[in-house]
């Protein structure tokens, strides 16, 4: 459980966000140069799926997505050339994970895609929602979809009419987080307005929402209902519970353009990527301050960051310069 020492919390807003000042919001991960002595070992992929824009994992198996395809497989098949190849079109939106189940929204339908079996993949229509271009599966089965133009999620129940819920802004990330005990928390943002929310879906209503730094990067889950989330613009790293309602816990002071930030459940440890000096940064959450444990160096344009259920450390480039994989990251460097 992270300690709740020293919180720095904006106050929660039920239905609005605060006013954003004139550079806060639209954060863009600065490129990089070029990436000299990554740690680890660097995979190039093929040049027609080299640039990954977004990645996930389940257990070990990766997703990971460039504009018109969806790679599926362990580090061994992507790297052989056997991993699963889905053609996606490339307005498909943001991709997530839950369990065994990489989800993908494409318009007027989300792809629910199974891990271990790509091929089998379920198809759910959400045109009451589209275009779809954010969706989050939950532990329960329900499916909750939103998108980038309208201040509004839809929940879909099995065996029930959807449920549309207002919420504070349009929406360009969305992830479902395990709560010991308690539903699935579900967490929206919003780049341009650089907003973080809850959505309280099990009552059908918006939760509280809170100003993200000055210009958020990227966000992920962890246990127990942890999100960690960059701050691009003011070079941070945020951590946030939302086993109730968004709360700010901590924030630490980064490497310039943080982007892609993952949980490591072997060491305990948030990891941030940072694109303007190819860095990879580790941080101990467990005291109220976060405090820098170990650092590597990453391949160029690391926007996306995971760990395999080994405790692999895997980041991907998002200008083809690799798929860098290091085992047991807390030695090496």
């Amino acid at each position: 459980m992270i300690a709740a020492t020293s919180l720095t919390l904006t106050a929660c807003q039920q239905g609005s966000s605060p006013e954003p000042g004139p550079e806060m919001g639209n954060a863009v991960a600065q490129p990089s140069p070029a990436a000299t002595g990554a740690d680890g070992r660097v995979i190039e992929l093929p040049a027609a799926t080299a640039e990954i824009s977004d990645m996930e994992v389940s257990g070990d198996v990766l997703g990971l997505r460039s504009e018109t395809t969806l790679t599926i497989g362990t580090v061994g098949e992507i790297e052989s050339g056997d991993a699963t190849e889905l053609s996606v079109d490339a307005a498909c939106g943001d991709l997530t994970v839950t369990g065994t189940t990489f989800v993908l929204p494409c318009g007027d339908e989300v792809r629910l895609i199974d891990a271990a079996n790509p091929a089998d993949e379920e198809i759910r229509d959400v045109s009451d929602a589209a275009p779809a271009t954010v969706a989050a599966l939950l532990s329960t089965g329900e499916l909750i979809v939103g998108n980038d133009r309208e201040a509004e999620v839809t929940v879909y129940r099995d065996g029930e009419d959807p449920e549309t819920i207002a919420v504070a802004a349009p929406t360009t990330q969305m992830i479902a987080v395990q709560v010991a005990g308690s539903p699935d928390s579900v967490i929206r943002t919003y780049n341009p307005d650089t907003t973080i929310q809850d959505i309280d879906w099990t009552n059908d209503r918006q939760g509280g929402t809170l100003r993200l730094g000055i210009g958020l990067g990227q966000m992920s889950g962890g246990p127990d209902g942890l999100v960690l989330a960059s701050d691009n613009s003011g070079s941070q790293l945020t951590v946030y519970t939302a086993d109730d309602v968004i709360r700010l816990h901590q924030t630490a002071p980064v490497d310039e353009s943080p982007w892609g930030v993952a949980w490591d459940e072997t060491n305990r440890w948030a990891w941030i990527a940072s694109t303007a000096e190819n860095s990879l940064a580790a941080y101990d959450i467990s005291t109220g301050v976060p405090l820098e444990e170990h650092r590597l160096s990453s391949v160029a344009d690391a926007h996306n960051i995971v760990f395999l259920s080994d405790g692999t450390l895997v980041a991907a480039s998002a200008t083809g310069d690799g798929l860098q994989v290091i085992d047991n990251p807390a030695a090496v460097g």
